[in-house]
């Protein structure tokens, strides 16, 4: 009796342990997540929907009475808002005065967005001199929109920078050295000793990058010899970022330096994005004995992304008799866990010393083709360097050929590789010629965006194909199609101008905007970008949104760990109700990352495709942030404004040239050393919320 009493209680307590898990479990997934603390503001759940109405339809004059909002968050919002929307050239000096008034970040923003007219520079320069408190919205402004006037405006006035301006003065002046010279020696010194005088690194890395992502070979020699000085006198070691950024512009002063001072203090392995910086300029210096010893040390990182950019900085420099090599051929080439991207790139340093290592290797070579499509012009890359050209366009043309679309997509583009160092013969430009055509006919978009380059080469393409290749367009549509109609009006005004007029004549008709602008910006004069927006976006559920809470945590398990992001529900509502549908109905489980742009960012969540050209069947709007593209940030791939999808990146560094591109919609918080070791093809395995 006793034995039935307490099994009756075990069962009972299994149950109720079972209940909790159950509910724990659906509380904490993505299927029926539900915030503790759901927005609960009337004003602003009743203004939203409304708000979004207006954006939609991308007017200003009806989201003009958002900018006063009365509510902070919606005002905020419509500002945003407003950074995406076309605005009247006439009509601009109105929401200038309407920023000034307000003086916020914020609306700042969303004008900074908007191209100037040469009065609106002499206003703001004018409210400069006048109203210091505006000073760092105009600075914001001028960064966006300034011109070589405008540098030389704000170089002329670091005297008027206090601590609220400094950084987007600083960022102002670093973007524009980018685009325009900074002027003579005396400037560029003074450009350098204002970045070294702050104690802001923020704003120092923000003085430097222009050179930084820029010509570093614009600065003098005595330009340089300041910027080491003032940097060795600041300390190695002080920030990390400002490191990375003085060894991009003094790679030969400061690699082996750095190199040896962060492995020494154990950081190397934890400092991923300097340490590809370091591996990127070990391609850039000469060998000595301290160099070689900095590049032993980079290829034994634990990144693959810092191992394989340090033999991408080896290739073509190793020799036979030399430490390096033998490390590359005995310790990488035999290890059979090593990631494919740096075996794959092992293969090609060691190839160019002894060329029939790659007989040792033609079963792993086929086998991570095939097993990691993403890789094939990696593997197409080791061949071309073998092969025969006419056993390589064989070997194109299979892959070309076969079933998957994906693999033939890749071909392509190692054919399109190959193609720009090779002289061709007519027998072999004749097979080309017929490969691409065969991948044509395949009707994918993701097979004729690569097909683009290869049709502009004028060796292999003539005005007679126009017809054959213009056929092949029939196949696709608006708005899913959108990249294939870029690439070709790029290629069309390239290439075929005159034959191509009508048919682009055809495009620009269908007013719609993502597709008039990227024509426009290929050169095609005469298309109109229509005004407002033609899109028909994806609805909103306000109420199932609100209960997500203002700032819920998405969490992606990879197959390399875990990666939290916490989401921003009012600066990218759309955006979060699109996030949460599809993670609810699993289109997101078993995705992989399909672009890896090491030092820059990983991309994944093409739902239908995994390639990258493919996405939900809807779209939403652009919701552009005035935060900053950082380190961890979370966006939203484009093909344009209002052509977001399912696609996300999540960056690996500051790219401040993204900010007010993108929707920015959460940042990591916890798991960058994951997204630092993500590779292509490695998958999201699921998707929950918390």
């Amino acid at each position: 009796m006793k034995y039935i009493r307490l099994r009756a209680w075990f069962t009972i307590l299994i149950i109720i342990v079972g209940v909790f898990l159950l509910l724990y479990f659906s509380s904490s997934s993505s299927g029926s997540f539900q915030s503790d603390t759901p927005v609960t503001d009337s004003l602003l759940k009743a203004s939203y929907p409304d708000l979004y109405t207006v954006i939609q339809k991308r007017d200003a004059e009806q989201l003009k009475p958002f900018l006063s909002h009365k509510h902070d968050g919606v005002r905020a919002q419509a500002w945003r808002a407003l950074a995406n929307t076309p605005v009247e050239d006439d009509s601009l000096s109105e929401y200038i005065a309407l920023a000034k008034e307000q003086n916020t970040g914020v609306a700042w923003f969303g004008i900074s967005q908007h191209a100037l007219k040469d009065e609106h520079f002499q206003i703001l320069e004018q409210d400069w001199e006048e109203h210091p408190k505006q000073r760092a919205g105009i600075a914001r402004v001028f960064g966006q929109q300034g011109n070589q006037q405008t540098l030389t405006f704000l170089l002329d006035r670091y005297d008027d920078v206090d601590a609220k301006t400094e950084y987007h003065y600083a960022l102002a002046v670093g973007r524009l050295i980018e685009a325009y010279a900074a002027g003579g020696e005396n400037r560029q010194i003074r450009v350098i000793q204002h970045a070294f005088d702050t104690e802001n690194y923020d704003a120092t890395k923000a003085f430097l990058y222009g050179w930084y992502r820029g010509d570093e070979a614009r600065l003098s020699n005595t330009a340089q010899d300041t910027l080491y000085k003032r940097w060795q006198l600041m300390g190695t070691g002080m920030s990390r970022d400002v490191d990375q950024f003085v060894n991009k512009i003094l790679p030969a002063r400061t690699t082996y330096e750095m190199t040896i001072f962060y492995n020494g203090e154990q950081m190397l392995d934890s400092e991923v994005q300097l340490a590809y910086e370091l591996a990127t300029s070990i391609g850039k210096i000469s060998f000595n004995d301290n160099n070689l010893l900095a590049a032993k040390i980079l290829l034994t990182n634990e990144n693959p992304h810092v191992q394989s950019r340090t033999l991408q900085s080896l290739q073509g420099r190793l020799k036979e008799d030399g430490d390096l090599y033998s490390y590359v051929r005995d310790e990488i080439l035999t290890d059979d866990n090593v990631a494919h991207e740096v075996w794959l790139q092992a293969v090609q340093d060691v190839q160019s010393v002894d060329v029939d290592i790659v007989n040792e290797y033609k079963e792993r070579l086929q086998a991570i083709g095939e097993e990691n499509p993403y890789l094939w012009p990696q593997v197409l890359a080791v061949y071309e360097k073998v092969e025969s050209p006419d056993n390589y366009l064989d070997r194109i043309d299979q892959l070309v050929a076969g079933d998957d679309t994906r693999s033939a997509m890749y071909a392509l583009q190692g054919l399109s590789d190959a193609s720009s160092g090779l002289e061709w013969t007519q027998n072999q430009v004749d097979s080309i010629r017929n490969i691409v055509f065969e991948a044509l006919a395949l009707g994918d978009r993701g097979v004729h965006y690569m097909a683009a380059p290869l049709l502009e080469d004028e060796n292999l393409f003539s005005s007679d194909d126009f017809n054959q290749i213009n056929s092949s367009l029939s196949a696709f549509s608006l708005p899913e199609d959108i990249e294939v109609y870029q690439a070709f009006g790029s290629l069309y005004k390239q290439q075929f101008e005159k034959q191509a007029k009508p048919v682009i004549d055809s495009l620009a008709s269908l007013n719609y905007v993502p597709l008039s602008q990227s024509l426009a910006s290929a050169g095609w004069d005469d298309v109109t970008v229509p005004e407002e927006s033609q899109a028909e976006f994806r609805s909103i559920d306000w109420e199932r949104l609100w209960e997500l809470g203002m700032e819920p945590t998405m969490r992606l398990v990879t197959e390399k760990g875990r990666i939290d992001i916490e989401l921003n529900t009012l600066s990218a509502p759309a955006t979060v109700a699109m996030l949460d549908s599809l993670s609810r109905s699993g289109a997101y489980e078993d995705v992989p990352f399909h672009r890896v742009v090491p030092n820059f960012v990983i991309q994944g969540g093409d739902i239908e495709r995994q390639d990258g050209f493919g996405g939900p069947d809807f779209v939403i709007p652009t919701e552009a942030s005035d935060k900053e593209f950082v380190r961890g940030a979370v966006g939203i791939a484009s093909a344009g404004s209002d052509t977001e999808g399912s696609q996300y990146f999540v960056m690996h560094q500051w790219m401040p040239h993204l900010n007010g591109n993108y929707t920015r919609f959460g940042q990591v918080i916890d798991g960058m050393k994951i997204v630092d070791r993500i590779t292509v093809g490695d998958k999201v395995l699921s998707v929950s919320w918390r």
